[in-house]
């Protein structure tokens, strides 16, 4: 933005046939970030974030937006944000899209990992539960089966001699679910069937992004990407028919989004989101929690064992939110303050956005911070 508006101004300045200065090469120098600071982090994560990006030598913003994005990835649908203090009719399902932006070899896949194990662990005791649960529901459609047969038989007997017939066995009972918490690299109708059978919503983790981003480019995967834009939503219904598998329909599509991506990468999708290609309709723009910090110049050798009872006391946290009920959510509100707070950030958003002195990209990207604040 800074470059064009530069380029803007020097064209006012130097009208046509004025003698023209040498060109200078456009600099490709990154603006600095600022510090992170922990403190934004919610408390039970602070000193487990801290530890990770300490052992492994890489700056916290890292590890912090990885604890978020998993956090959101566990609550989904079992919580609603409700912004404003009495309109209850715009409510915000509290999923996230985002990751890390940073070289190969920056340790993002291993930052990555140490949080998402902590799903996978909650993952893993789901699966334990569900192959027991599978084991007795065989059993009980065995036994279901005969006694179906014992009253099939019962009732041509009944019906030979002109007895009344038995009273057929009624009996349901429901299939068990395998209760997800994240995806990896699911085809597009696996992830609806999950979806379908996890109402809450899952994270989908991909260690590059700029695959999944590649495999919505291509021609003929317009209904897939339809798909994902709906899923940041989190609360629209989607439904899928296709001959053989029948109709699959999740009342509520919530998907939350963590990963990593290069930065070379990053400037392949930004550029056509500038130049307003065939990619601009607002999926880069969903990944609103990406981070992109400077590296420091210096390394330190880090030898030490973690800290267990900072990883314990976030697993903890993803524990009880995982167990929340997803047909009975949490509704929140701000408190008095922090609704204040809103109110005077949201309306400086809105006069920023309104005030056509920004590119429809960036647009498109800080309207999306209406609900990523709450």
């Amino acid at each position: 933005m800074g470059e064009t508006t530069a380029a803007y101004s020097f064209f006012r300045k130097h009208p046509e046939g004025a003698d023209w200065p040498e060109p200078e090469p456009l600099g490709r120098d990154l603006c600095p970030v600022p510090p992170f600071d922990p403190d934004l982090l919610p408390e039970a994560f602070r000193k487990h974030v801290s530890d990770v990006a300490e052992r492994m030598q890489v700056p916290i913003d890292l590890p912090a937006v990885s604890a978020i994005l998993c956090l959101a990835g566990v609550v989904n649908r079992r919580a609603a944000i409700q912004p404003k203090r009495a309109d209850n009719a715009w409510v915000v399902t509290p999923n996230g899209w985002g990751g890390i932006i940073a070289p190969p070899g920056q340790m993002k896949s291993n930052v990555l990992g140490t949080f998402t194990e902590h799903l996978a662990r909650i993952e893993t005791r789901w699966r334990v539960e569900w192959e027991s649960e599978v084991e007795g529901y065989e059993i009980w459609e065995q036994e279901r089966a005969l006694r179906e047969q014992a009253w099939k038989e019962q009732f041509k007997a009944a019906v030979k001699v002109g007895r009344p017939a038995p009273v057929r066995p009624d009996e349901s009972r429901a299939k068990p679910v395998l209760r997800r918490l994240v995806a990896n690299d699911p085809t597009f109708e696996a992830l609806h069937s999950t979806l379908s059978d996890n109402p809450a919503g899952v994270l989908l983790v991909r260690d590059e992004l700029s695959g999944w981003l590649a495999t919505l480019d291509k021609p003929g995967r317009e209904g897939e990407r339809q798909f994902y834009l709906e899923a940041w939503n989190g609360d629209k219904p989607f439904t899928v028919d296709r001959i053989g598998r029948g109709t699959i329909h999740v009342p509520a599509l919530c998907l939350s989004v963590v990963g990593g991506i290069q930065p070379g990468r990053l400037r392949q999708y930004l550029a056509d989101a500038i130049k307003d290609g065939p990619g601009n309709d607002g999926l880069f723009q969903r990944l609103q929690l990406l981070v992109w910090p400077d590296f420091p110049k210096t390394w330190r050798l880090v030898d030490r064992s973690p800290d267990r009872a900072a990883a314990e006391r976030a697993a903890q946290v993803f524990e009880r939110l995982a167990e929340l009920p997803v047909d009975e959510p949490l509704r929140l509100k701000f408190g008095d303050a922090a609704q204040e707070l809103f109110y005077v950030w949201w309306s400086e958003l809105e006069a920023k956005i309104r005030s056509g002195d920004l590119h429809p990209a960036l647009v498109a990207h800080l309207s999306k911070y209406r609900s990523l604040m709450p």
